[in-house]
């Protein structure tokens, strides 16, 4: 008996009554509680004598969540085997598809005895197998399997993918989402490279799960070979943590690890490391004592409302060197900080506190301020009938140091400017601003530095300033380019002086003339000094804009009536810095982009007067089908002994290169290019990447040295296989 049918689908219960009517037993019944069997076919026969039903033509059955696919499929009603034949593919309720053969199932796709077998997760990764069963519903037992994450070309099937998993027996248990492997063999693009009785790890449907990640092997001149053996633990669904021991043959155990939680409304991470070493003094000899080492870094980040947020950073180490030592980090200087910010309109407020550790071999812990706190509060008006705005800033900050100056500053400004553009469009501005500062500087007899240092006593300043300024703006356009040359003029008139003698100077320390303040009223980056006097600056702007090719260029100066140190309370330029006569230097900013292809960057100040070179910055990037070059160059050359930044001349060089489309090669060089300068450090690499494996090698030359820390080499290896690490 036969019927056809085309995209049916039916209780696959009811097919006994559909094709035997009045037949008394109920195959595949539909029981109370259950989803029942659905089904769709070409074609159904039954078999009245054998009791079997033969479905054939893109048969589809689905029961539970689980769906099978086949050609055809005959399913026994005595035995309740379910036989699948041709292209069969069973995919459950995770996504996850078994490409087959031929299958041999119970009646609710559970469980059964598979061949030829093909298992693919839901991002693309595939076990295969000679055979194998499926337990329980949730448990693929495979004889012989295979496991990769990796894809298979196209062009060349028979080619071994770049790594794959090869195991006498492997189970994948769907119900703890795990790979289970017993007898494996790990081989890298064809080739056996590690034996391994038993492995696991988590499925491709797992985010996130505990277990060793990638370790990594390095090696430097101080610590000899460096082997990290990561773990990583999953805490609960928003949190986890990781331990990493650090092997070194050198200096013996460091133990690292890190913590992360989310609390909904923010943000905490920790990240830490102890060792217990040999003591060595400043010139890196051992003392024969031993200590402990370490470092401790926390941060946080809270939104409290839509308005207000707040972050806190924590950084401390042991001793200067430690972190540079066992590369943890590079930097010279840690910063610890709590700061609450809040926004409301045209309003800002941000209530923080600042410590720092300074880790250079001339920073004195006892002289390092401390911001505690640093409040500011800024509010903009809004525009009112012609236009003008109103500002109002305050800033508190409290200065400590534990064996130094202490400073206690409160200030506040406001300023009304009124813009206005002339039929002609010139951009006019007019302005008044007025400031208030008042000082208390204690323990001056202890300065940081005694040319900044103040002395003992209470200042107090009003500094009012007018300003005006103008902007004329000439367009053209043409040939699918714009032209738009600027000239811009900015006259600022404020009283002589304004800087009490004895009054210590934190925040204007590093002012540098550049083209991004030779135009302001307020070119000094910080409140402790103050530019008064009568002064022009001018500057012109030219903007060229086409579709392949952007050019900015800008040049500028400052003029003043009267030559700044003239005045007791003037504000101090040295020589060297730009302002130290009626006339500024000159800066100049030039940047021209090509497409995405290429970049340059040229800042330049020229002195007035002999058209010597003091600043000279470069910056230049390449990027073309597969390579990037990237090249940074600076020179200062100032004269200026007090500064904090000194002059000297540099060279980076950095340059990528893809080789193919997975490999690439890569290095890099720093020199200084000052007299008695020579290599600071260099290096060079290789990596390898695609869809299931990140490969680097890299090797790194280092010049420089500072008490533990010498010259020397290191070398960096790192593997990561998708899905094991």
């Amino acid at each position: 008996m036969s019927q056809k049918r085309n995209s049916t689908r039916l209780l696959f219960g009811l097919l006994a009554g559909l094709y035997l009517a009045g037949n008394s037993q109920d195959a595949w019944a539909q029981d109370e509680d259950d989803q029942g069997l659905l089904f769709s076919a070409e074609e159904v026969v039954f078999n009245q004598k054998t009791r079997e039903v033969t479905i054939t033509g893109h048969v589809e059955l689905s029961h539970a969540g689980y769906v099978l696919q086949a050609d055809q499929v005959i399913y026994n009603e005595i035995t309740g085997i379910v036989h699948a034949f041709g292209n069969v593919k069973l995919t459950d309720p995770n996504g996850t598809t078994l490409y087959l053969d031929e299958a041999e199932l119970d009646d609710q796709l559970r469980d059964g005895m598979i061949q030829n077998l093909r298992l693919v997760f839901s991002d693309g990764s595939r076990l295969a197998a000679r055979d194998g069963e499926r337990v329980d519903g949730n448990k693929t037992i495979l004889n012989y399997g295979v496991f990769t994450p990796c894809e298979i070309c196209d062009d060349h099937p028979g080619r071994p993918p770049t790594w794959q998993v090869r195991a006498v027996r492997v189970t994948h248990d769907q119900e703890k989402k795990r790979i289970y492997y017993k007898n494996a063999t790990l081989e890298i693009f064809g080739v056996p490279v590690a034996y391994l009785p038993y492995l696991s790890h988590p499925d491709p449907s797992v985010a996130r799960a505990s277990g060793l990640l990638t370790p990594e092997i390095n090696f430097k001149r101080e610590l000899g070979v460096i082997l990290q053996i990561p773990y990583h633990f999953v805490l609960s669904p928003s949190s986890d943590a990781t331990l990493t021991p650090i092997i070194t043959t050198k200096e013996g155990l460091v133990l690292a690890g890190e913590y992360r939680r989310h609390l909904g409304f923010g943000l905490i991470s920790t990240e830490g490391s102890i060792t217990y070493v040999k003591e060595r003094d400043d010139d890196n000899m051992e003392t024969g004592k031993r200590e402990f080492r370490g470092h401790f870094f926390a941060n946080g980040s809270f939104q409290h409302s839509g308005n207000v947020r707040t972050k806190v950073q924590f950084q401390v180490t042991s001793d200067d060197t430690y972190l540079r030592r066992y590369n943890f980090s590079q930097v010279d200087t840690l910063k610890s900080e709590y700061l609450t910010e809040a926004f409301k309109g045209r309003s800002y407020l941000a209530l923080q506190s600042l410590w720092f550790q300074g880790l250079m071999v001339e920073d004195v812990a006892g002289l390092t301020g401390f911001a505690l706190p640093l409040i500011r509060l800024n509010h903009v008006g809004n525009p009112d009938g012609i236009g003008g705005v109103l500002r109002v800033n305050f800033n508190g900050l409290a200065l400590f140091r534990t064996h130094g100056e202490d400073t206690q500053r409160l200030s506040l400004s406001s300023s009304y400017e009124v813009p206005y553009t002339t039929p002609m469009g010139q951009v006019l501005k007019v302005g008044v601003h007025i400031r208030g500062d008042v000082y208390n500087i204690r323990d001056a007899d202890r300065p940081d530095s005694e040319f900044y240092g103040g002395e003992n006593g209470t200042y107090a300043r009003i500094l009012p300033m007018v300003t005006a300024s103008m902007e004329w703006p000439f367009i053209k356009t043409g040939g699918g380019v714009q032209q738009i040359i600027t000239p811009v003029i900015n006259f600022i008139a404020a009283p002589n002086g304004g800087n009490p003698v004895g009054l210590s100077n934190d925040d204007d320390r590093t002012f540098e003339l550049t083209d991004t303040n030779i135009l302001s009223p307020d070119r000094l980056p910080g409140l402790d000094q103050w530019e008064g006097g009568i002064r022009f600056n001018y500057g012109l702007k030219w903007l060229l804009i086409s579709k392949p090719l952007n050019i900015e260029v800008f040049v500028g100066e400052s003029y003043r009536f009267e030559i700044a140190g003239d005045n007791a309370e003037d504000v101090f330029f040295s020589e060297g810095s730009g302002l130290s006569g009626h006339a500024s230097d000159i800066v100049t900013s030039f940047i021209v982009t090509f497409l995405d292809a290429f970049r340059i960057s040229n800042k330049l100040r020229i002195d007035k007067d002999s058209f010597t070179i003091r600043r000279n910055e470069i910056d230049a990037a390449l990027y073309i089908k597969n390579a990037r070059i990237s090249v940074g160059y600076y020179k200062l050359n100032r004269g200026r002994q007090m500064e904090e930044l000194e002059d000297g001349e540099e060279i980076r060089v950095h340059g990528s290169f893809k080789i193919t489309g997975n490999w690439q090669v890569f290095g890099d060089f720093t020199r200084n290019l000052a007299a008695g300068g020579g290599a600071i450090s260099q290096g060079a690499g290789v990596m390898y990447e695609d869809d299931c494996v990140e490969f680097s090698l890299s090797w790194r030359k280092s010049f420089t040295s500072d008490r533990d820390i010498v010259p020397g080499d290191s070398i960096h290896f790192r593997i990561s296989l998708k899905h094991l690490g």
